[in-house]
């Protein structure tokens, strides 16, 4: 690959560079296309255009790249180490190719531009000159948060993916964070064998919804309704603005994983609740996004309230503290004293109730519940209380 006219800029709000480059379009879409070959693809990564309007414009613009039109910047997330970091400010092209090129496996993503790459691509196919220069500008950092945080400003104001989507689009990269921030955590996929068999084992996509609750505060994220996903999408930008937001987001993931490895060891020997062992609390998504939602709600306030960076980091070491003395005490409890402290039948007599929107009124459920865990969890003598308080 050969890159050309080479420019950079420090963003020193997000810790990230900014570097453009001019590159061939052919160059281009085998960079990208490396990168969703294992995920099907570039095709795969957006959803279908189903307006009029839609396709017009994306016929417009394939039409226009064949007759040499130059398009805006599309934008790339690149996540790199540390010591690849420190050599952005001198670096020169022959070593910004060699990290271009040689990205880890989920360290690259499309931030903005997915259609103009998907345009490009039909464009090729269509007979475009493939050697015809585009400029590509990359952000890059050490931390996916940063990156999270430009690809939501970036796509706020236009017609955008919802904000799932866009989450899906780095969450390989957010994988690979957490398996080094929660090594206790086990995480499948669609296409992986395993399934939940012990406390701390979770799917892929549940950890998206768990990233969804967490940024915007809410135990119910509607990405179908656009008002409340552009709602959201504000209240989560707000919240990675803060530096530290993946690292409270990936400490609050390993506290779910060791309460549940704990929680998960307790049987009951029979299987006449829906709550009747252990394993089956945080087997619920329900309650998993409960716990995080609440363990939110807890650090940076409700959606709407403003806590400075002090005051936030402040919090979160209390709330962790708590929680960490509550799991070390159940670490000491046997099988009867963990039974006793769940109350897992009184859990089930409470989410009995039959309802139209079973799912929503059990998140509501749990995220109050453990609101009520967090407040109490210093003298706390069984989970009646938290039960109870719905």
């Amino acid at each position: 690959m050969q890159l050309n006219n080479v420019t950079r800029l420090k963003d020193n709000r997000t810790e990230c560079y900014s570097i453009i480059v001019e590159m061939t379009i052919t160059d281009y879409l085998d960079l990208v296309n490396n990168i969703y070959r294992k995920k099907g693809g570039l095709k795969g990564q957006r959803e279908p255009l189903k307006s009029s309007s839609a396709m017009r414009i994306r016929k417009q613009m394939v039409k226009d790249i064949k007759s040499g039109t130059i398009l805006p910047p599309i934008v790339l997330g690149l996540i790199v180490s540390d010591v690849e970091f420190a050599e952005i400010p001198q670096i020169n092209f022959e070593r910004l190719t060699e990290i271009i090129n040689s990205p880890s496996d989920g360290n690259l993503t499309i931030i903005d531009g997915m259609q103009r790459t998907t345009a490009l691509n039909e464009a090729i196919e269509e007979g475009a000159n493939n050697l015809q220069l585009i400029r590509i500008e990359f952000w890059i950092s050490t931390k996916l948060n940063s990156l999270i945080y430009r690809m939501l400003i970036l796509n706020t104001g236009q017609v955008p993916w919802n904000l799932r989507r866009q989450i899906e689009t780095v969450f390989s990269t957010m994988i690979n964070e957490i398996a080094l921030s929660v090594p206790e955590m086990e995480v499948y996929t669609v296409d992986d064998p395993s399934r939940r068999t012990k406390g701390g084992q979770y799917h892929a996509n549940d950890l998206i919804e768990l990233y969804l609750a967490f940024g915007g505060r809410k135990e119910k994220v509607d990405t179908k309704e656009r008002l409340a996903d552009e709602f959201t999408r504000l209240d989560f930008i707000e919240a990675t603005e803060n530096p530290t937001f993946s690292d409270i987001f990936y400490g609050s993931l390993k506290r779910l994983t060791l309460l549940d490895i704990q929680i998960s060891r307790y049987q009951s020997g029979d299987n006449e609740y829906r709550f009747s062992n252990g394993i089956e609390l945080f087997k619920s998504q329900p309650a998993r996004v409960g716990f995080i939602t609440s363990i939110a709600k807890s650090i940076y306030g409700r959606p709407g309230v403003e806590r400075s960076h002090d005051e936030i980091e402040l919090i979160k070491i209390q709330v962790f503290k708590k929680l960490d003395n509550l799991i070390e005490k159940l670490e000491l409890f046997n099988n009867t004293q963990l039974g006793d402290f769940l109350s897992l039948n009184l859990l089930s007599e409470k989410l009995s109730i039959k309802s139209s929107r079973v799912g929503d009124f059990e998140r509501e459920f749990f995220t109050k519940s453990f609101e009520v865990l967090i407040e109490e969890a210093s003298k706390i003598v069984s989970m009646d209380v938290c039960w109870l308080s719905y």
